[in-house]
């Protein structure tokens, strides 16, 4: 028996795959590793690409909206928020002028006690915190149309500001090719219509993860980003484990695509094969809910070519304590005929910003069996949304093992970042 590894969270859970299983496990590279956070984003803020230094770009009685990133996502924002602030204090800007909106889009509130979290007790006491809210018209302003007929709608606090500044993290993304730079304006704080208008149909079945140039789904971001307007962005690289890899700062495209550079010298590995069997791992805080933990069978399907054969399985650990993370894909999922009914009907007819999800699941059930194990959600939920549910991981392997006859197994540690991509000779 050979012994394996995959987090679930910030544990990670021991499995066995008998000896004789082709086994492959596929992890992001190991780039050299920043040892002082601090310092690192210091040196991106005094180095900014694209643009001038942000204490240059503010004077006096300006106000700011500094818009950060929710309880999703990982990444040193204390360290970050820390270095604006002072950025912005030598540029003449009072505390009391900035305002830091919480990039939710549509997700929920964060928590004081998860803001503190991230960004530290006393910064949360003397800082207007705001939670974005994309269905609130009343802390919502439309700023009328962009030039491809997105209405732009944002959130007030984030329009009013003079100067606006955007923390985030660079990390493959279904839609975007990669997460970071202008999204965090033109889906974090934008309004429902916004989202909505973005995450639609056509643009989805289009978008590949980590395809960036000629992403019509980000290049409606920028569009949008430019009408509403974003100054400056501190993004960070990272690996599984949370620790950076690089920061950028500066403009916000011009930085981003730096950022990438990095992102795809770590994150893309070349494999020879597609897989029976996908075992696919969800770090901390991916694997509060299922919503996001699902993401990690994106790396798996969405790539340039499936990684896992037509017919296969993937099996995700997520112990989903926060549970499903959205309820209109679950509600929507549930009251379906099946993953082709919900791809009819989402062609047809669209859906509302959030429930997207039960599009992407239904795309994934296409292509393989989802499982998921050690999870909180009972196992008849899962399967009113045409998932299967296995107590453990060990478990989950096992059945699946006993079932197949040559087997050939992909472990992804990393599944929300690592993308395996077949190599060229694979895709004729």
């Amino acid at each position: 028996m050979a012994r394996y590894a995959v987090p679930n969270g910030k544990k990670l859970i021991e499995f066995t795959i008998p000896d004789g299983v082709d086994v492959t496990v596929v992890e992001a590279r190991k780039l050299p590793v920043l040892p002082d956070a601090e310092r690192a984003v210091r040196e991106a803020v005094a180095n900014p690409i694209g643009s001038r230094r942000l204490q240059a770009m503010v004077r006096p009685g300006q106000k700011v909206a500094i818009i950060v990133t929710d309880i999703t996502r990982k990444l040193p924002e204390d360290v970050i928020l820390r270095v604006l602030l002072e950025e912005l204090q030598v540029g003449g800007i009072r505390r009391e002028d900035i305002t830091v909106v919480v990039a939710t889009g549509t997700h929920r509130p964060n928590t004081r006690e998860e803001l503190v979290d991230m960004f530290g007790k006393d910064n949360v006491s003397s800082l207007n915190f705001v939670n974005h809210n994309a269905w609130d018209k009343d802390e919502l302003v439309y700023l009328g149309k962009s030039q491809r007929g997105i209405p732009l709608v944002v959130n007030k606090h984030v329009a009013a500001a003079d100067i606006k500044i955007s923390t985030g993290v660079i990390e493959t993304h279904l839609l975007a090719g990669y997460s970071g730079g202008v999204k965090s304006v033109a889906v974090g704080v934008a309004g429902a219509e916004t989202i909505a208008a973005t995450h639609n149909y056509q643009v989805m079945a289009e978008t590949r993860l980590g395809v960036v140039e000629g992403n019509t789904f980000r290049d409606f971001l920028t569009e949008a980003t430019l009408a509403i307007g974003l100054d400056f962005i501190v993004n960070v690289v990272q690996t599984g484990r949370k620790e950076l890899v690089r920061v950028v700062a500066g403009d916000p495209v011009a930085a981003f695509l730096e950022g990438v550079k990095t992102a795809r010298s770590m994150y893309e590995v070349e494999i020879d094969d597609q897989a029976d069997i996908v075992i696919a791992g969800v770090g901390y805080p991916k694997n509060r809910d299922l919503y996001q933990a699902t993401r990690a069978a994106n790396t798996s399907v969405f790539g340039p070519r499936p990684v896992v054969k037509k017919g296969g399985v993937i099996i995700i650990p997520a112990s989903c304590e926060d549970g499903f993370g959205h309820p209109g894909y679950v509600e929507w999922m549930a009251a379906s005929n099946g993953p082709e009914d919900i791809i009819e009907h989402a062609a047809k007819e669209g859906f509302a910003p959030g429930d997207q999800k039960a599009l992407i699941l239904s795309w994934i059930l296409k292509q393989a069996r989802l499982v998921v194990t050690d999870c909180e959600i009972p196992a008849g939920e899962l399967k009113k949304i045409y998932l299967d549910a296995v107590p453990t991981l060990q478990e989950a392997v096992n059945r699946e093992l006993a079932g197949r006859t040559g087997a050939r197994v992909i472990i992804i540690p990393d599944a929300l970042l690592t993308l395996p991509i077949l190599r060229k000779q694979q895709l004729l």
